[in-house]
């Protein structure tokens, strides 16, 4: 096991990704070129490579997330590990291959295929190719740039991504989560050593919201054990108790569905989802598919200790100010890492100010200063979400103050590359793999080369902002922003109207240095007047004290962080081996909680069954 400090996040910037710079003719016949070119991974050589090829894997090969890089590195990495694992089968998927098209100069033919594993771990899985020719100019001579492998389902194991709807007034009839659950639910809370031993579980998941929600479906769908503790009262409550009034996604709702059928977001859900929207929406996941039996609400996690000899958690559980002491082989925590304490600068004179000084976290709505003068320091999501407020109750005045350049997402241009993707006739199975199997750092270029795209049609609003003193970036990298800084940027569902109209009055010229009996101090001497300072200036990750907290400190150094990006561009801790037997992470957005968590679901079904997953190391 490693050290805590030995974990560097590599920015995605310094990984080797490009795309191909060729312009495929329309004409050209994409399934006989996928066809083809499939059938070199038989017996591929260096000439069956493209020169900036590529390969991710999750799990069909390695055991785990590895992206390779360089036909020389692919070449290798693919002699030794299909030695072991002897694939065969490979077939295009009718109908997949076309040609992606980011601009009349960047093109390949893209193809989904299936495949079988036969080796010691027998599998079905997919894949997506990506082909170019090595000769722009004749569009001959087709090769490989890009390869994605997935495991979809080990032989002998349930169907990870079929959930079951839960029969109507059926009980629950795995005896030891639903049994649990009774004791602690029932105010039970006297379970002795031989009860807690027998009522043992494959899996405690820590925290019910889109983590934890994911992470217990895909367990009931391989036949495991497990139960959910939950702090809030109630499924959904992370949405309505912990959120200002007016929270929505910025994002679709075909982008943020849930997993299972039929779509727990249907037609009559709007475009974009509330927080009412998606505090009902998890209680209805949760009766559809018959999970809310097994979730425990007002229920946290405060201590775990290992048993080595017995590989088993004894954990430690308090609900409504009760102990209980379980026993589980794994425990999944599904509480994030962006971060629960907020970031609050500090200014000079702080008790002279007679107004009010509130965090975005604890904002609910504008409703007490209606009509008065707010100040809203920051300019990412929750900052233009409480200046919309604000200007729904009529503040006199709004000023905006700016501490860096953001950048700018059009929710339009969001929507302009990803609906093709994620919409109501497409399955999000089939969606998830279509962008989250590629590499990070594929996906990271195709977006800026999307987002660039339609900034460059659409300059008017970025124009307006600039002009009203709000520094934009408008050709930003979001995958960057989501894996390197977990955010930072403005996802422009409208707010951005009230900066570029002049409603909102913008400064970053300037910073606040102390504040004054009616407001803000800025550094150029100017004041600005205020009934309230609202502080949308972020989070600091407590998630390394959370587990010191619960595992304690030897076990705490040796696990990898939640989030960042290894050497090949692979998410440190979160859905993969973590430095410690039974602890894993899942959470962060919508998508990846849906999408990785049924890789979290897979390893631990194969270690309970004895067949853990060795991940494939290279010198």
């Amino acid at each position: 096991m490693e050290p805590e400090n030995a974990w560097k996040s590599i920015p995605l910037t310094e990984h080797p990704a490009t795309l191909p710079k060729v312009n495929i003719p329309d004409s050209t016949d994409c399934t006989e070129v996928a066809k083809s070119t499939l059938q070199q991974l038989y017996k591929p050589n260096i000439r069956s490579l493209a020169d900036n090829a590529i390969w991710r894997d999750s799990f069909a090969f390695s055991g785990t997330f590895r992206t390779f890089f360089g036909p020389d590195k692919i070449l290798q990495t693919w002699q030794d590990l299909t030695k072991q694992s002897m694939p065969n089968e490979f077939q295009i998927d009718d109908g997949s291959p076309f040609i992606m098209r980011l601009g009349p100069e960047m093109s390949w033919i893209q193809a989904t295929f299936s495949f079988h594993i036969h080796g010691a771990r027998p599998s079905r899985c997919s894949g997506t190719i990506g082909i170019s020719p090595a000769n722009a100019s004749t569009n001959s001579d087709w090769r490989i740039w890009l390869l994605c492998t997935v495991l979809e389902q080990p032989e002998g194991f349930p169907d990870v991504d079929r959930l079951e709807t839960a029969p109507k007034e059926v009980p629950n009839s795995n005896v030891s989560d639903s049994a649990i659950c009774q004791y602690a639910m029932n105010g039970s809370h006297s379970i002795t050593a031989e009860d807690s031993k027998s009522l043992s579980l494959d899996c405690l998941v820590v925290g019910a919201g889109i983590g934890g929600l994911c992470m217990a479906a895909r367990l009931k769908a391989l036949g495991l054990s497990y139960i959910v503790v939950e702090k809030h009262e109630e499924i959904g409550d992370v949405w309505t108790k912990d959120r200002y009034d007016s929270v929505r996604l910025h994002t679709s709702k075909h982008y943020n569905q849930m997993p299972g059928t039929p779509p727990t977001f249907g037609k009559d859900d709007p475009y974009l989802l509330t927080g009412q929207q998606l505090s009902d929406g998890f209680k209805r996941f949760a009766e559809m598919f018959g999970v809310n039996t097994n979730v425990m609400t007002s229920t946290c996690l405060e201590k775990a200790e290992y048993n080595e000899r017995e590989r088993v958690w004894s954990a430690q559980l308090k609900r409504q100010g009760q102990a209980l002491r379980i026993r589980s082989k794994h425990i999944v925590l599904a509480i994030g890492d962006m971060g629960h304490k907020p970031n609050v600068p500090m200014y000079e004179d702080h008790d002279t100010y007679k107004g009010d000084i509130i965090h975005a976290r604890a904002w609910k709505n504008a409703t007490p200063w209606k009509g008065k003068r707010g100040v809203v320091i920051g300019s990412a999501n929750s900052a233009h979400d409480v200046i919309s407020d604000m200007d729904k109750s009529d503040f006199e005045s709004i000023t905006l103050i700016q501490r860096s350049r953001a950048f700018v997402l059009p929710g339009s241009t969001f929507s302009a590359l990803v609906d093709p993707v994620y919409n109501e006739n497409t399955l999000t199975d089939v969606s998830d793999r279509i962008l989250l199997s590629l590499p990070l750092s594929i996906q990271r270029l195709e977006a800026m080369a999307g987002i660039r795209a339609m900034a460059d049609l659409n300059p008017t609003k970025f124009d307006q902002m600039e002009a009203n003193g709000f520094k934009t970036r408008r050709y930003g990298d979001l995958w960057g922003q989501i894996y390197e800084s977990q955010g930072k940027h403005f996802f422009d569902i409208g707010a951005g109207d009230l900066i570029a109209n002049g409603r909102v009055k913008v400064r970053s010229d300037a910073l606040p240095v102390a504040y004054t009996e009616s407001g803000l101090l800025l550094d150029d001497g100017t004041r600005i007047d205020a009934d309230v300072v609202v502080f949308a200036t972020g989070y600091t990750s407590n998630f390394r004290s959370t587990t010191h907290e619960i595992f304690g400190p030897e076990v705490s150094r040796h696990l990898r962080p939640f989030w960042g990006l290894d050497a090949e561009g692979e998410v440190l801790g979160a859905w993969r081996q973590t430095g410690h037997h039974g602890i894993w992470y899942t959470g962060h957005g919508f998508a990846h909680a849906r999408y990785y968590s049924r890789f979290v679901a897979i390893q631990i079904k194969a270690d309970i069954l004895g067949q853990p997953f060795e991940a494939y190391e290279t010198q």
